[in-house]
């Protein structure tokens, strides 16, 4: 998108005006940055990359409304040869409204809220005079720039996201392909998605769910109903949103104006703008609705510095962990836990009852203190929490040993629902480690502790405290009601899978690269999952699989879980093979691409040539889980096994390929020319492999000449040669969502078009590694050259290809091969082969090349095919090297 001059906006330059920084979203064809001024200017900012599709769509509308105080701002654009467009716009030091909401780090007023308010229909009476309708108002759209509880006033946000925009007078061009926020959008868009019913008014409706949802501490709207087309029936069937429960009747009064169901009767936003201006909110003390029915007189049972002391503090955030000591008796070992809060019914229901439980924390009572703060007197865990031990190495324990801790996990809460409980916080820091050992099973013991969140095991039941939720734990219905209802033994079950793929992932945090908790919910409700943990046994897999599904009764109850872990042998788990330094010795490095490979040697010593692979944590987890499961194929590298190690490093052993990779045999003129026939045999070995994966519904993602492993070549002799795939790093399941996942530079000249397009890798499926199989035949046709090599700027080869260039025909391919290639390389997917119907025409094209063998006893050509006769007719004893190829 060319920026107009009208705009007046400033050109700046990367690396010279501005730096980017640290990736923080990224959708197909939109990644945002954070940016880093160079020049003397404070102001943070954000670097909008968006392609050309993206910036036609949705870029040109942020430059029309950029002179609102209550719009978010773009302050230049940086030029670029790609096709991209660059926005530079100001930063949001609060995130978004729904994120402020959800994490509770400040009392947000209903005053606060209706200013809020306020400031977004003005910004949206401003859009809707400009003729352009949002499309996509929501609390997650809205941006914080300012938090005062103390001064209404000072309060500022902005509105951002204009992705699902339009203008009033034009049409789209692909109406039936663009995108419904369902749960926000007005009633008459779900009846009939055409243009005419979008309008101020529709956008007025979504206000009026904006408001709903930040009364309802960004609670997403219909947020006890899973399915989106559930949730579509319930408002085409006119069944509203209820009363947010601290919500002035003001508020509620228009809401209902905005969800009228003629669009007509719906007020315009210089109407509510007016509105909102003359609430005045009398901050009344509404009722607290908790999990808890009723409040409970206080009962000490200690007194501080009377009968226990405190002796040091674990941690300085609040609740404080205080190391102590008994003063007037001698017990076991204790911790003082200190809150803010008092305990809610549940949880002091938690600390009476289960007082003996084996696997559930020992609390004596409550000290008396003049702190003015809740203590509670707990026993103390000698080895801390499961998370820490794991996180930091010093425990390792076997497949068979986290069975164990699963189990008496599962123990504890099949007694904690049979009481009618649901402990709505569970995770690896939530277990207390009192005995451990790595190896031995029944020398390990756990507790589970933290019930601050538990509540009663009924679904409907809201809890209006204002308790920042485990986002990355919890299940997604928590999720869609901002952790105020939904809470059961299913939402239990789920944060048990996810406890489980934590333990079983040495304590990594879930969703580590999200930092965000407004991205988390996102990814999380898009219906994105945790891979498998590199060593996870694939019957633990299944269990943790099926803890996460989306719908809550689809899940396993605990006591289904415990019965299906006591079926598992725990003698025949998978587990580590190899142990560096034991088995296997690191010898030196060969080069350090998406991992580092060393050569490496057998303990003792054998024939076998082998390397280490030390894989980089970030996408160890897929791409451990692709190779072993490809382990078997003839043409797809061989991976023995995990290497155990002291080091904290994730480390493959697999073989080692004699020649190396076909890229760099090819640049080497002198080692490998090999023949059109040799090259055939090649690609169809190569094919084959894809065809494998293919059929399990898995993506390549990186087919090029560098990650094919050469392990036996021979220029003139085809049946002489033996190739393997490698490099799984970028593969992921057809059409599979993953974050912030990108498509590198380096690999512009590699992969399809439509991937180019959107620089990202969202539309990858078996038609675009089809693609990149066309460019590694071109590839290797040209002794290794890179795809416009004579270009060495990244940025202009993607420009050409978004131009339309295309590869040469190379001197050497021949004209049945050509065709092939071409026909991998259209820029249509629908247009390419399958690699089925490849594997049959480079068959076709490898039966019509006739190989001639030269007879070294009596110097005559002979037919490959008639070698055999000869063998018994020549005075010779053996037949030497073959001459080139020549054809019928």
């Amino acid at each position: 998108m060319a920026i107009s001059s009208r705009y007046n906006l400033t050109n700046y330059r990367y690396d010279i005006d501005i730096k980017k920084k640290r990736q923080l979203y990224g959708m197909s064809g939109k990644i945002i940055f954070n940016g880093q001024w160079l020049s003397k200017q404070n102001e943070q900012i954000i670097i909008v990359e968006m392609n050309q599709t993206i910036a036609e769509r949705e870029g040109i509308f942020y430059l029309e409304v950029n002179d609102h105080a209550n719009i978010i701002r773009t302050l230049g654009y940086i030029e670029d040869k790609s096709n991209l467009t660059i926005l530079i716009q100001e930063f949001a030091m609060f995130n978004d409204l729904a994120s402020l909401l959800m994490d509770n780090k400040f009392n947000i007023s209903q005053s606060i809220l209706v200013e809020m308010f306020r400031q977004i229909a003005d910004a949206m009476s401003y859009i809707s005079s400009k003729k352009i309708v949002h499309g996509d108002l929501g609390c997650r759209n809205i941006l914080v720039f300012r938090v005062d509880i103390n001064n209404v006033k000072n309060n500022l946000v902005k509105i951002t996201d204009f992705g699902l925009a339009r203008w009033i007078d034009k049409a789209l061009t692909n109406e039936d392909s663009s995108i419904i926020p369902i749960r926000y959008c007005a009633p008459e868009i779900l009846r009939h998605n055409h243009h005419s019913n979008y309008s101020e008014r529709s956008d007025i409706y979504s206000m009026g769910v904006l408001i709903w949802e930040g009364l309802s501490n960004s609670e997403i709207p219909y947020s006890s109903v899973a399915k989106d087309d559930d949730v579509k029936r319930m408002k085409l069937n006119n069944i509203k949103l209820k009363k947010p429960l601290k919500c002035d009747d003001q508020l509620w009064n228009l809401m209902n104006d905005c969800w009228h169901s003629d669009p007509q009767q719906r007020p315009n936003f210089e109407q509510i703008t007016h509105k909102l201006h003359n609430i005045q909110i009398s901050e009344v003390s509404y009722p607290l609705i908790t999990a808890s029915s009723h409040k409970m007189p206080i009962s000490y049972n200690y007194e501080l510095n009377t009968d226990v002391r405190i002796t040091g503090s674990l941690n300085n955030t609040f609740p404080r962990i205080h190391q102590a000591e008994w003063i007037s008796q001698k017990e076991r070992p204790i911790v003082i836990i200190e809150m803010h809060e008092e305990l809610s019914e549940y949880e002091r229901l938690i600390h009476e009852r289960f007082k003996n439980h084996p696997h559930i924390i020992h609390t004596f009572g409550l000290v008396d203190n003049d702190h003015r703060s809740t203590m509670i007197l707990q026993e103390r865990a000698q080895h801390g929490n499961l998370q820490t031990l794991l996180n930091n190495g010093q425990f390792n324990p076997s497949p068979q040993v986290l069975i164990e801790i699963f189990r008496q996990i599962i123990d504890a809460m099949i007694d904690i629902t049979n009481q009618g409980l649901v402990h709505g916080d569970l995770s690896c820091e939530n277990i207390l480690v009192f005995d451990m050992h790595s190896t031995d099973p029944a020398r390990n013991r756990i507790k589970l502790t933290n019930f601050t969140m538990t509540r009663r095991n009924d679904p409907s039941i809201i809890d209006d405290r204002q308790i920042k939720i485990p986002v990355r734990y919890c299940a997604p219905e928590i999720l869609r009601s901002a952790g105020r209802s939904n809470y059961s033994q299913y939402s239990d079950v789920y944060s048990m899978g996810v406890l489980m793929w934590q333990a079983w992932s040495n304590g990594k945090l879930p969703y580590q690269s999200s930092v965000t908790n407004s991205e988390i919910r996102q990814r999380k409700l898009n219906g994105e999952k945790l891979s498998k943990p590199i060593l996870c046994d694939t019957k633990i897999w299944s269990i943790i699989e099926d803890c996460w599904y989306n719908e809550p009764e689809l899940r396993y109850e605990f006591k289904d879980m415990k019965t299906r872990l006591s079926r598992i042998d725990v003698s025949n788990t998978e587990s580590y093979q190899y142990e560096l330094n034991v088995n296997v010795k690191p010898l030196d490095l060969l080069n350090d691409s998406h991992g580092r490979f060393y050569n490496a040697e057998w303990i003792p010593k054998n024939r076998s040539q082998i390397i280490l692979y030390f894989m980089n944590e970030e996408n160890a987890d897929r791409e451990a889980s692709f190779l072993m499961k490809f382990n078997s194929h003839p043409h797809i590298i061989r991976t023995f096994g995990f290497v155990k190690n002291n080091i904290q490093s994730i480390i493959l052993l697999q073989e080692q390929a004699q020649y190396g990779n076909l890229q760099i045999l090819l640049q080497q003129n002198s080692r490998f020319q090999p023949s059109i026939k040799v090259l055939v045999t090649i690609f169809l070995q190569i094919v084959n492999a894809m065809i494998y994966i293919t059929n399990q519904h898995i993506v390549h993602g990186d087919l090029r000449c560098a990650n094919i492993l050469v392990f036996e070549m021979n220029s003139k002799d085809s049946t002489q040669n033996l190739v393997k795939l490698t490099n799984f790093s970028l593969s992921r399941r057809q059409n599979e969502t993953i974050s912030q996942n990108r498509v590198c530079n380096s690999l512009i000249r590699y992969v399809a078009p439509e991937i180019v397009r959107s620089r990202n890798k969202l539309n990858s499926n078996e038609l675009s590694d089809v693609y990149s199989m066309g460019v590694l035949m071109w590839q290797a046709f040209s002794k290794g050259a890179i795809p416009y090599e004579y270009e060495i700027n990244d940025d202009n080869v993607q420009e050409r290809r978004l131009n339309g260039e295309r590869l040469e025909r190379p001197k050497e391919c021949n004209k049945e091969v050509w065709e092939i290639i071409n026909d991998c390389l259209h820029n249509e997917p629908e247009l390419r082969y399958n690699f089925k119907e490849i594997e049959i025409r480079l068959t076709n094209v490898q039966k019509k090349l006739v190989q001639y063998i030269l007879c070294s006893q009596c110097d005559t050509d002979i037919l490959e095919n008639e070698l055999h006769n000869h063998q018994k007719s020549c005075p010779g004893k053996y037949i030497a090297n073959s001459s080139p190829i020549k054809y019928e």
